[in-house]
C-alpha cells in the first residue's frame, strides 16, 4: 500500500496575516500533508506578494508553488470573489487532481492544533466525514459557537461538552473548519454548491453527505482554533427568541435564501413557516413596520424555494 495522499484546502480573502498563521500550523502537523492548496478569492490586500515575500511560494514554470517539509504548497488566485462556497468548490476540484485519499478543508482565519490531523486520522477506519472541535482563538476553553451537549443542553464551555460525552466522538458536526473528508465523499456526493456564495453552503454539502449515508462526526480531542461566532443576533418576543440578522444586504440575502433552500430540500419545510413568523414579528413589530426590508426578506425566501441564486450579485462591490 502506497503513502496516503492528504491535501489541505484553504480559502482566503484579504486576511494574509491569518492565512500565514494557518499555513504554518498545517506545515507543523505531526502527520505531513501531501499538498496545501491556497485559493485566493481575488484579495486586494497583496496576499500573493505577501506569500512570496514570506517565502511560502515561488513563481516556477508559470505557477506559484513551493515544496516545504515535503509538502507542496500551491497558490491559485481566482479572477473574482466567489465567496466561501465558490472558493471551496474551486479549491476542492484543484486538490482532487491527484486523487487524494483525504481532503482537509478550512478558512484562512482558523488553524489546527499540532496533533489535530493525527487525531482525526485515527478514526478514518470507521468514518469518512470527520470534524475537529472548534475552540475560540482567544479563550481556548470556550467553544467557537454554541453546541448541544449529550443532554441536549446548549453550551459554550469545552469542559462541559467533553464531560457530557462518554467517548471522544460527538455525532454532530459544524463544517467546514478543519473538516477531513474521504475520497468516497467526493466521488459520491461531489463539491460544495458554489452558487450559494456564503452561509449555508457547508451545511448543504453536509446534508447531501448524510443523505448519501455518510455519518458526520466531531472528534472532541482534535482541536481546531477559530474566532468565536459573532453573528448578529437580535431578540424578539420579549427577549425570548433570537433572530439572526445582518445590516449587510449581501450577508442577509445569502443567509435567508440559503437557509430557506436547506429547509426546503433537507431539514423540513415547516422550518420555513417558523422562520416566517419570527421575521414577520422582527420587521413589522420590533423594527416598526420596516416594509422595504420585509419585502426583501420575502423575496429571498422565494429565491430559496425556487433555487434562484442570483439576487446577492446586485450587492457585490
Amino acid at each position: 500500500m502506497g503513502k496516503m495522499i492528504i491535501n489541505a484546502v484553504i480559502v482566503t480573502y484579504n486576511r494574509k496575516e491569518l492565512l500565514l498563521r494557518c499555513i504554518k500550523a498545517l506545515l507543523g502537523q505531526s502527520v505531513p500533508l501531501t499538498g496545501i492548496y491556497i485559493i485566493d478569492n481575488a484579495s486586494v490586500d497583496g496576499t500573493k506578494e505577501f506569500l512570496l515575500e514570506k517565502c511560502m511560494i515561488e513563481y516556477i514554470d508559470h505557477k506559484y508553488t513551493k515544496q516545504t517539509n515535503n509538502t507542496d504548497i500551491h497558490y491559485f488566485r481566482l479572477k473574482k470573489n466567489t465567496g466561501g462556497a465558490g472558493g471551496f468548490h474551486a479549491g476542492m476540484k484543484l486538490a482532487y487532481h491527484d486523487k487524494p485519499d483525504y481532503m482537509w478543508i478550512m478558512d484562512d482565519d482558523g488553524y489546527p492544533s499540532d496533533g489535530c490531523l493525527e487525531k482525526q486520522l485515527e478514526l478514518t477506519d470507521r468514518f469518512d466525514y470527520i470534524m475537529p472541535i472548534s475552540l475560540d482563538t482567544e479563550k481556548k476553553d470556550k467553544l467557537t459557537w454554541f453546541i448541544r451537549d449529550r443532554q441536549k443542553k446548549w453550551t459554550r464551555s469545552y469542559f462541559e461538552l467533553r464531560s457530557s460525552f462518554k467517548s471522544r466522538i460527538m455525532e454532530y458536526a459544524v463544517p467546514f473548519n478543519g473538516l477531513l473528508m474521504s475520497r468516497n465523499i467526493i466521488e459520491q456526493v461531489g463539491w460544495p454548491k458554489k452558487e450559494m456564495f456564503i452561509w449555508g453552503d457547508d451545511f448543504e454539502h453536509q446534508y447531501r453527505c448524510q443523505k448519501a449515508g455518510f455519518k458526520t462526526i466531531t472528534v472532541l480531542d482534535a482541536i481546531f482554533y477559530h474566532p468565536e461566532d459573532k453573528a448578529d443576533h437580535q431578540r424578539i418576543f420579549f427577549g425570548k427568541v433570537p433572530v439572526n440578522y445582518s445590516e449587510s444586504k449581501l450577508r442577509f440575502t445569502c443567509l435567508i435564501r440559503n437557509s430557506t433552500y436547506n429547509y426546503w430540500h433537507y431539514r423540513g419545510k415547516h422550518f420555513i413557516l417558523v422562520k416566517f413568523l419570527i421575521y414577520t414579528w422582527f420587521f413589522l413589530i420590533k423594527r416598526k413596520l420596516a416594509f422595504k426590508e420585509y419585502i426583501h426578506y420575502l423575496k429571498c425566501v422565494l429565491d430559496g424555494i425556487q433555487g434562484d441564486f442570483n439576487r446577492h450579485k446586485q450587492f457585490l462591490s
